[in-house]
């Protein structure tokens, strides 16, 4: 007998609850600033607070922001900054001493810093981004601008983790599917991009939400409109919805018409901002020709560009970017790509929404890959940048696997254990040396990064219950 809590079934809830538990650890193992690109989001949030305007380029982040980087152990991609700012592993190779101070002084910085503009010449680029995450974020952030740096980190931190949390019951909603929801639930990728500071979390949440207007017959263009509108101001790369939702919704012509002009009325000033500004319609400074694009797409390896963009998606170790071994990938890659050709036999299943939104996105991901080769010679982007798409894949990925989704949700689970376990925390503890597995140094790395005993095995019980209630759940069933 099924057993549902008002709407949902106990086994959704259930999901969701483990999921916030899971989220609570990664938000507070992640030192401060791992997260990508987690310093210029929250400076956006800061400049909002301080100025009440939105940023520029050129615009400096805070003091506070330069002075706890001078004093923290910063990511590994940071290494190019030099001292005294410190990586992981030079951080930790100081005497006992001098990291004692540090922390003292990172806990210590004077509240005005928040509002005195860095000594050292910070790039802003994250000034690009639309501005409704950072609006809901300063009103958590404002409650909270008393207390010290690493504090209230932690707490946009944990709010943004929960606001992806949506996806869960919003993919249970738009498939019908526990295991849609469980595979979000568990990925290790997921859980990494979401437990920090930035706006991917909200895009996320808006997109489970679209997915399930989009599965349902009633919705209507206003309420469409409005979750696009507010999209669109939260990333820029939520451009690729406006093709797909016309071509979903060709046959609703006047839905469609109200969806996009009320999503224009709402979003389309900060993309005109953009214009009049001379940055490209996103808000990139990076600019290309047609010429120049026809010639990187010949020029990039797209193959190479594939294999990094899965990689980075389903397991980047934060912003030191520790990776697993190439096997791994490889195993997982493979399951990914056999489930799409049985999918694509069943696309009667509410495939249509999910395989539209998500084919557009790949190819607005396409269209990045090239202007980032053309701007700045790299020939792929983060993997990271797919998980707006999170619901549509799970619905596709489900479909395709069936019964076989529980291995897939198996082997994320016991990627997640193995790669914070074994890599993230000896790591960031200063046990390991980079991508280094170190599993036997699990514990001693809780207690050097202080993160409570409970919450780190409260993190496996919930890993580990995910793959349970996925194994007590048939595919047929499931719903």
């Amino acid at each position: 007998m099924r057993l549902y809590a008002g709407w949902m079934p106990w086994r959704v809830w259930t999901l969701w609850i483990l999921f916030l538990v899971r989220g609570s650890f990664y938000c507070a193992m992640m030192p401060l600033w791992e997260g990508w690109d987690e310093y210029a989001h929250f400076a956006w949030l800061q400049h909002w607070l301080d100025k009440g305007a939105l940023p520029g380029f050129h615009d400096p982040v805070s003091r506070e922001i330069d002075e706890s980087m001078r004093v923290a152990p910063l990511p590994y991609e940071l290494r190019w900054i030099g001292p005294p700012y410190l990586t992981h592993s030079q951080w930790w190779a100081l005497p006992e001493a001098e990291r004692a101070t540090r922390v003292r002084m990172l806990k210590s910085m004077p509240a005005n810093w928040a509002h005195e503009a860095a000594m050292h010449s910070f790039d802003f680029y994250e000034a690009q981004q639309p501005p409704l995450y950072y609006w809901m974020a300063s009103v958590a952030l404002r409650i909270a601008s008393g207390w010290p740096l690493e504090w209230r980190v932690l707490f946009i931190r944990l709010l943004s983790m929960a606001l992806a949390s949506l996806a869960i019951p919003f993919a249970w909603m738009a498939s019908r599917r526990v295991y849609c929801a469980a595979l979000i639930a568990i990925a290790p990728g997921f859980m990494i991009d979401v437990s920090r500071v930035a706006n991917d979390c909200l895009a996320i949440a808006l997109v489970a939400v679209l997915v399930w207007m989009l599965s349902r017959e009633k919705t209507r263009g206003w309420s469409v409109g409005m979750v696009l509108g507010a999209a669109l101001l939260t990333k820029a790369y939520l451009l690729a919805l406006v093709p797909a939702l016309m071509v979903i919704w060709w046959r609703r012509r006047r839905d469609l018409a109200v969806a996009l002009l009320l999503a224009a009325a709402m979003a389309g000033w900060w993309y005109l901002r953009n214009l009049a500004l001379g940055y490209s319609l996103s808000g990139w400074m990076i600019h290309a020709s047609g010429a120049q694009l026809l010639r990187g797409v010949v020029e990039i390896n797209w193959f190479s560009a594939a294999h990094v963009i899965a990689k980075s998606f389903l397991w980047f170790g934060g912003w030191s970017f520790l990776t697993l071994k190439r096997w791994i990938y490889l195993i997982v890659e493979l399951a990914a790509l056999a489930s799409c050709v049985p999918a694509w036999k069943r696309r009667g299943e509410k495939l249509r929404a999910p395989a539209v939104l998500v084919g557009f996105y790949v190819l607005a991901m396409a269209y990045g890959v090239v202007v980032y080769w053309v701007g700045q010679r790299v020939p792929n982007l983060p993997g990271w940048y797919l998980w707006p798409m999170a619901t549509p894949m799970a619905a596709i990925l489900v479909t395709g696997l069936r019964a076989w989704s529980r291995a897939l949700a198996l082997a994320l689970g016991a990627i997640d254990i193995y790669g914070a376990a074994a890599l993230l925390v000896p790591y960031y503890a200063g046990l390991a040396e980079r991508n280094k597995a170190a599993a036997g140094q699990f514990l001693a790395g809780l207690h050097r990064l202080d993160i409570p005993l409970w919450l780190g095995v409260s993190w496996i019980l919930a890993t580990l219950g995910i793959v349970m209630i996925v194994f007590m759940t048939n595919y047929e069933g499931d719903s």
